[in-house]
């Protein structure tokens, strides 16, 4: 046997072996297979669309067996939705990990809004309007979409405020603006689906800006009150003219 020779000023000690990954709980297998599952929903959903996208197809790209799936979500339709809720929730993570990095008062719009409509350059746009147009003609998926749609437009609003930050969402007019803004760059990404080759300008970014902003500065409303001043005193209604007495009614 040949022995081990140190060299000067080194000590050599024995190769201890690499220590073993600790094994994974049951629950934490069955968490990682069921992530693994939407998000290749979400993929051959954008890839594929949702009419061609099958069962088959997801399990393959997942690396699952059948059996695993099915134990899972019993319909195409609860699959879809199960993926677009895990998907939002990875996308409200990111972006939340970014607010505390924005600027407070009014310089905080322009960041704020440019996070937001980065939102909709992922997966998650085009993945919800291959939904959206396969909903008009699929009864059962339009049942699961419209409650789920419904949660999700409230989780965005909250989500903005939470970008936006206190003192935005604080104005009477708040949760108005952001729809306006959601709906806006949703038609705006949309275009971008259609013609991903299109430039990019800046336009209607700084137009949104601009929105916010004035209604930020705008004085805020409040509820009607009675009127106050004489002047603006609603006017009484006029009163019929009394008959004038004639002469001989005077002298009796």
């Amino acid at each position: 046997m040949t022995a081990t020779v140190a060299a000067p000023g080194l000590s050599v000690s024995p190769s201890s072996p690499t220590p073993a990954s600790p094994r994974r709980t049951q629950q934490q297998r069955r968490d990682a297979t069921r992530s693994a599952l939407l998000d290749a929903t979400v993929a051959c959903l954008v890839e594929r669309g949702y009419a061609d996208l099958t069962i088959a197809d997801v399990q393959a790209r997942a690396g699952v067996s059948r059996g695993a799936l099915t134990h899972y979500f019993a319909s195409k339709a609860e699959l879809v939705m199960a993926a677009m809720d895990q998907l939002y929730g990875q996308l409200s993570e990111h972006v939340l990990l970014r607010v505390d990095d924005l600027p407070t008062g009014p310089e905080r719009v322009g960041p704020a809004l440019e996070l937001v409509w980065r939102t909709f350059d992922g997966p998650l746009f085009p993945a919800a309007m291959e939904l959206w147009t396969a909903a008009r003609t699929d009864p059962s998926l339009r049942a699961a979409l419209l409650p789920h749609e419904r949660a999700l437009g409230r989780h965005l609003r909250q989500l903005c405020r939470r970008v936006f930050g206190p003192e935005a969402a604080a104005h009477p007019a708040a949760d108005a603006v952001f729809d306006v803004l959601l709906t806006s760059m949703r038609g705006e990404a949309m275009t971008h689906l259609l013609n991903p080759d299109a430039p990019r300008t800046q336009r209607p970014v700084e137009q949104w800006k601009h929105i916010v902003r004035a209604v930020a500065s705008a004085p805020a409303s409040t509820p009607a009150q009675a009127p106050t001043d004489e002047a603006e005193q609603p006017e009484q209604a006029e009163q019929p003219e009394q008959p004038t007495e004639s002469p001989a009614q005077k002298e009796n």
